[in-house]
């Protein structure tokens, strides 16, 4: 992973999280609503009102004069939004569709490779699972490869081969530019891995693998 410090690191982050809140807001509107019609409720009274998510109950801190601590007014409590469809643009910059998509499937592909690591199995000489690997890395690094010059190529997944020519390249494509991979290899790549672990009798490390 390439590494950023002081301002420039923060604004890149402030960028992630305001990429994330945005295809949460949407995602939630969706599950919601789907709840919401599956009980009766008409979609226009869904759009006309704000989606609440409640926080949780906490007292508030002691005042200065030994009062006892008191529970936050309900209001305080809920967490409240609209999803990007019941505003008028309010952003400029609000994500289409492609960045949606890539939010949401970038997630799940570094849910799991978080969850490989953490259980010493990315370790593994696995060509998809050292594929993921360098996808994840991509993924940190603002959709693009960070590769260094001379990397010999041990990631491969159904054709696609990960080597140092990709440096610089951007991991999926941005509505103008082509990327490395398709949202749909992504989600084939998620489906290959399932069915290798499942069929995986006993793990061993690769030790040195990437």
């Amino acid at each position: 992973m390439e590494k950023m410090s002081g301002k420039q690191a923060c604004q890149l982050a402030a960028h992630l999280i305001e990429e994330q809140l945005e295809v949460l807001s949407i995602s939630i509107a969706l599950i919601l609503r789907r709840a919401a019609t599956e009980t009766g409720a008409e979609a226009d009274d869904l759009a006309a009102n704000p989606i609440q998510l409640q926080r949780k109950r906490r007292p508030l801190k002691t005042g200065s004069t030994g009062s006892p601590p008191q529970a936050e007014a309900q209001d305080d409590l809920i967490f409240e939004f609209r999803a990007p469809d019941q505003v008028e643009h309010e952003y400029e910059n609000s994500l289409p569709q492609t960045d949606c998509l890539r939010v949401l499937i970038s997630n799940a592909l570094l849910a799991v490779d978080f969850f490989l690591q953490e259980h010493g199995i990315a370790t593994s000489r696995t060509t998809e699972i050292q594929f993921l690997g360098h996808v994840c890395n991509a993924i940190i690094n603002m959709n693009t490869f960070r590769i260094e010059p001379g990397y010999v190529p041990k990631a491969t997944f159904d054709g696609l081969a990960i080597d140092s020519t990709l440096d610089g390249a951007l991991l999926f494509g941005d509505g103008l530019n082509e990327g490395f991979m398709e949202f749909g290899d992504a989600i084939a790549l998620l489906q290959t891995l399932a069915q290798h672990l499942r069929g995986v009798p006993h793990f061993v490390s690769g030790g040195d693998a990437g």
